[in-house]
């Protein structure tokens, strides 16, 4: 299997030093949320939406969808807060409802023939220049529209670990948290993600030295 730098992914950033004073904060919000404060869930909304709503555009690719599916998520979390037992982090357990969300989004843009929702990172465009040299005669932004179209084209469920993995940092065991699913499927989806990927690229690349 092939590591992450091999294809021009970044590795994720070790935990931060102030990890644990955050998930104490939460804790410690998510109780008085739960006995009905609803200015302690304000906060717990200030603090996360931000993460919250990257992931869901990331998804979804619209920013009018990530700001409805972010404001949903948020208020699923309110609804089902007296179900949080604190097993997992507030974070990991807020970021499976978005993703749930997104999933019930973007089954409905299915029945509508409307699934558009693509990741467009800066990070995934260099995998085109360092995969595949023919690349470099393309000039950026058509790179970036290429990558794009190839990106969108991913299923959900690769285009998720590939978000969580190297654009939100997060590590194989809080994927699996999320995503409810075993860390060994996580890093199949991963290798299959990057290998589809570069299965895109190359066509491009020997379509363009057909050209030439």
């Amino acid at each position: 299997m092939q590591s992450s730098q091999s294809i021009g992914l970044p590795i994720p950033n070790v935990a931060s030093p102030h990890a644990d004073q955050v998930e104490q904060d939460d804790m410690e919000l998510v109780a008085a949320s739960q006995a009905g404060n609803q200015d302690a869930f304000a906060s717990l909304v200030q603090r996360h939406q931000r993460r919250v709503f990257n992931l869901v555009y990331r998804m979804l690719q619209s920013y009018e969808e990530a700001n409805e599916i972010t404001q949903e998520t948020f208020l699923a979390a309110w609804q089902g807060l007296s179900s949080f037992r604190g097993d997992a982090r507030f974070s990991t357990w807020l970021y499976r409802i978005a993703y749930n969300c997104c999933l019930k989004q973007l089954e409905m843009r299915k029945r509508d023939k409307a699934l558009q929702a693509a990741i467009q990172e800066e990070h995934l465009l260099d995998l085109a220049g360092e995969e595949n040299a023919a690349m470099t005669q393309i000039e950026a932004a058509d790179r970036q529209s290429l990558v794009h179209e190839h990106l969108s084209t991913l299923p959900a469920k690769y285009r998720i670990v590939l978000v969580l993995r190297h654009l939100q940092d997060m590590t194989y065991e809080e994927m699996a948290e999320i995503l409810t699913m075993p860390i060994g499927t996580i890093k199949t989806h991963l290798f299959r993600a990057r290998n589809l990927l570069k299965e895109r690229i190359q066509a491009i690349e020997q379509d363009w030295r057909t050209r030439g």
